[in-house]
């Protein structure tokens, strides 16, 4: 239901009604990832027949090594557009994905997960440079909320279609949730042609934007330091909590489904309440109370394992929201900031360097956590020092302020304001 308020939201009124494919492909795209990702290391092992460890090992090697791209991503944007580059993301992921079921050897799988995954650093700095060319300063919160909710909840579509098709198909269910997955992303683009994106000449080549400006950016680079720091918190309930809570603590094996579904729900439900509740608050203090929050549930986290048994799995329930409420604040706020600290008509370059705040963890925090479980209380106190860490770099930054309520049309446009 709320994913269906985010849509309606955005395309309420006439000029942004135009809009709806823009949504429609981000739905198409995330239903197709949330059926195939959840089980893709089952598909190269039970398809493929590699090992576990040796898939695992693979495509986390393409995934990192795709980050090598992003100073082309950013370069891209400026020479062809925002729009453009989200229609190659499409094609390159769905032809990366095709080749995963015709890999026959670990290199051939580092090479189709390496496609996969620099597409989606392409997908990943295209997306909000395409927003900020679609959206008044003023709405940005709100857009990159609702496209939030929508994802959420289309991930959790995905992932229950996913276990259908296990339990109808068996096997031979792998192969057809890969193919899923492959036609989504070219439906995706087939959307996106329809989308009236804003087009012009691209930035004078002596006054463009580029990574190391990015870099330089003392504010923009404090936001992001902060918040790829923060996000390392948003692998508790998916990544840490399914092994710690059976093999660690020896809960029933549905603690962990429990606590991914309440995340789900959470952030689906809540988002797009929770930003107009938040949209007279500045970013600044918004981003502030949600490090505050995260550091909360990590102290609830540490003292799980002294809880009485009957209490740990509703405790870890309850951190999961508490970290899903955080992270629909968070998110999408930041996300804003960085829009409004790029330079305006050339935010590639800040926006390819911007998704280090949700992929990095995501790269590197499996292997992490994987091995910081078997000391959790140390793994718990690294997370708290890196969201310790994530507040310093936030206090960096010189104050935001909130730009002027779109209502009132006679409000000057103010550059400064975020």
């Amino acid at each position: 239901m709320s994913a269906s308020l985010a849509v309606g939201d955005m395309t309420a009124s006439a000029p942004l009604r135009r809009q709806r494919r823009l949504f429609l492909s981000v739905a198409a795209d995330t239903v197709g990832a949330g059926v195939f990702m959840p089980l893709s290391l089952l598909f190269f092992v039970r398809v493929q027949h590699f090992s576990a460890a040796a898939a695992g090992t693979t495509v986390t090697i393409g995934s990192i090594t795709s980050f090598a791209v992003i100073p082309i991503c950013g370069r891209m944007i400026q020479l062809i557009g925002p729009k453009s580059c989200l229609l190659i993301s499409n094609a390159l992921t769905a032809v990366g994905y095709a080749l995963y079921g015709v890999a026959g050897t670990l290199p051939a799988v580092v090479g189709a997960a390496f496609l996969v995954m620099a597409s989606d650093r392409l997908y990943g700095a295209a997306w909000p440079t395409l927003v900020a060319r679609l959206a008044e300063p003023a709405e940005l919160t709100r857009w990159f909320s609702s496209v939030n909710a929508l994802k959420t909840t289309c991930l959790g579509a995905g992932t229950l279609a996913a276990t259908l098709l296990m339990a109808l198909a068996g096997g031979p269910g792998l192969s057809v949730a890969l193919g899923l997955n492959s036609a989504s992303s070219v439906l995706a683009g087939l959307l996106l042609l329809g989308v009236a994106a804003p087009s012009g000449p691209p930035p004078d080549r002596a006054a463009r934007s580029g990574l190391r400006r990015a870099v330089t950016d003392r504010p923009f680079l404090s936001l992001v330091v902060s918040q790829t720091l923060l996000s390392a918190a948003w692998l508790i309930p998916t990544v840490a909590f399914p092994l710690y809570l059976v093999q660690g603590l020896g809960q029933p094996a549905y603690w962990p489904t429990a606590v991914v579904a309440a995340r789900y729900a959470t952030v689906s439900l809540l988002q797009v309440r929770v930003n107009r509740r938040l949209a007279a608050w500045d970013r600044t203090r918004v981003l502030r109370l949600s490090i505050a929050v995260v550091a909360g549930a990590i102290a609830l986290t540490a003292v799980l394992s002294s809880a009485p048994r009957a209490l740990q799995g509703p405790l870890a329930v309850l951190v999961a929201v508490v970290l899903a409420v955080a992270e629909l604040a968070s998110k999408p706020t930041a996300a804003a900031t960085a829009v409004a600290l790029a330079p305006t008509g050339d935010e590639g370059p800040h926006m390819a360097l911007f998704q280090l705040t949700w992929t990095l963890s995501y790269a590197v925090g499996p292997a992490v956590v994987g091995v910081g479980l078997d000391h959790p209380d140390r793994l718990w106190a690294a997370l708290g020092a890196c969201v310790a860490t994530s507040a310093l770099a936030h206090r960096l930054r010189a104050p935001l302020r909130r730009p002027a309520a779109p209502a009132d049309p006679a409000a000057p446009a103010d550059p400064g304001t975020t």
